[in-house]
């Protein structure tokens, strides 16, 4: 991998953190990146195995305990925080055998808004502890709730447990267990939406297109749609083998039915009825998070870079098969920006914006 990304850089001309950011502002360089970063990943092999030697991680407690004698969906617990209105909540899932954490945000008569995290999920939510829901949400009456402990998964039902990240039943969680239980205790209006960013723009889109009409509105910021493109693939490839998960423990091999099922892009059909706003940047680097990063090394830059423009055109492409099957959304492509939190938390308000109307 540290060939590969030599090879990306002195072809692209990023010898140093300047150089890039004035490369990465170029476009089409960004596209030949991702184009050439996965067909050489893909001739080689397994794109779980040589991504992750750049982006792989390590998250404590995986795989979690598996606890049979949990038959029933149930909220264990309610513990408030330091912070009014903001709670964490203990879940129970006979799914997945254990009781998962939940960052709450208590509203008073609004819809309910879930979140799905990125690849690593940690427990507090990161659109939590950077503020990002405290600044949009403030002053709305909606509910927030973001379940955790899905690092590397794509929200999704697992067909075997996996033995780096245990069981993972997440469509079955969120859409039977955790909906009915947590909505049963909050004050709401009976509407229902759902906002993820990277791997959770991911899975929340396909879990929409496999529960027509659960969610009233979907928000997907920064995702891939497609699960059999060479770009898509690659991407689920290296989302679930970044924390060293097999993605074959997850849907089986490149190509198997649920490879092909949860292939929204090839087949939205289920996202009729349901308000869909959909972002995505260049991978340019910008000065403010030049700024906010100043010690990421050029590896890092280039995967920056790679994962968003790879997000771009996963959402291009979804955007274009939407509109082949006669489906409204709304895209909102940002001439600059990386995978990361500085441009994550500016989208956060445009998505709630575009999908608020349909929550009320």
């Amino acid at each position: 991998m540290k060939l590969l990304s030599a090879l990306l850089s002195s072809a692209l001309l990023m010898s140093s953190a300047p150089a890039y950011q004035e490369s990465s502002r170029h476009e089409q360089s960004s596209r030949w990146g991702v184009d050439a970063t996965f067909s050489i990943l893909n001739a080689m092999g397994s794109s779980s195995h040589l991504l992750t030697d750049l982006f792989t991680s390590e998250q404590e407690g995986y795989p979690y305990p598996v606890d049979a004698s949990i038959s029933t969906a149930s909220v264990v617990s309610r513990t408030p925080t330091d912070e009014p209105g903001r709670e964490k909540w203990l879940v129970a899932s006979p799914s997945m055998g254990r009781e998962i954490p939940v960052d709450v945000v208590l509203g008073s008569g609004g819809p309910v808004v879930y979140f799905l995290e990125g690849v690593d999920s940690p427990e507090t939510s990161n659109w939590i502890t950077k503020g990002h829901v405290q600044r949009v949400f403030g002053e709305s009456d909606a509910s927030i709730v973001i379940p955790s402990q899905g690092a590397g998964s794509m929200w999704t039902d697992w067909n075997q447990d996996d033995p780096k990240l245990g069981r993972n039943k997440w469509n079955t969680f969120v859409t039977q267990e955790l909906a009915p239980v947590v909505e049963a205790e909050l004050n709401h209006n009976g509407k229902r939406g759902i906002i993820g960013l990277s791997m959770g723009a991911s899975g929340a889109v396909m879990m929409a297109n496999n529960h027509p009409g659960f969610f009233d509105a979907v928000a997907g910021i920064s995702g891939c749609y497609s699960t059999t493109s060479t770009v898509g693939q690659g991407t689920v490839d290296l989302t679930v083998g970044s924390l060293g998960g097999n993605p074959r423990n997850m849907w089986g091999p490149h190509g198997s039915p649920d490879w092909l099922r949860n292939d929204v892009a090839a087949n939205p059909e289920g996202m009729r009825g349901t308000t869909l706003y959909l972002s995505a940047a260049t991978g340019a680097w910008t000065d403010e998070e030049m700024a906010a990063y100043p010690d990421k090394s050029l590896d890092d830059r280039i995967g920056g870079t790679l994962l968003e423009a790879g997000s771009k055109r996963c959402t291009e492409e979804f955007s274009a098969a939407l509109d082949d099957a006669s489906l409204p959304h709304t895209t909102d492509y940002l001439d600059a920006g990386v995978h990361d939190w500085v441009m994550f938390g500016k989208q956060l308000q445009p998505a709630w914006d575009a999908i608020k109307p349909a929550l009320y």
